[in-house]
């Protein structure tokens, strides 16, 4: 993974798959959480952002791990909700049952 990340994504054929990974996620996630629901596009556009950011945080997480797990899954939540929180009520999404 992380050669695949650091020194193969320039490639055209390695980017393209990444690029295609992140798509997959983005529909699965807008599939799976009912996100897709919200109309335009910028839910799309702000989960992808933050997919892009995910990958790149997990990859610095393994090359140099200085931070905790529980630091990147926090960082993580915490980046998807502040990407969400100006396009949509995410409070009122995400809300404890």
């Amino acid at each position: 993974m992380l050669a695949a990340n650091r020194v193969l994504s320039g490639d055209p054929v390695i980017q393209a798959v990444i690029t295609d990974e992140l798509t997959e996620l983005r529909r699965r996630l807008l599939h799976s959480t009912g996100l897709g629901d919200a109309p335009g596009e910028l839910v799309p556009a702000a989960l992808m952002s933050w997919l892009v950011f995910v990958r790149t945080l997990c990859v610095e997480w393994l090359t140099h791990q200085t931070f905790s797990r529980t630091e990147l899954r926090e960082m993580c939540v915490g980046a998807l909700l502040g990407a969400l929180r100006p396009v949509m009520d995410v409070d009122g999404v995400f809300a404890a049952d």
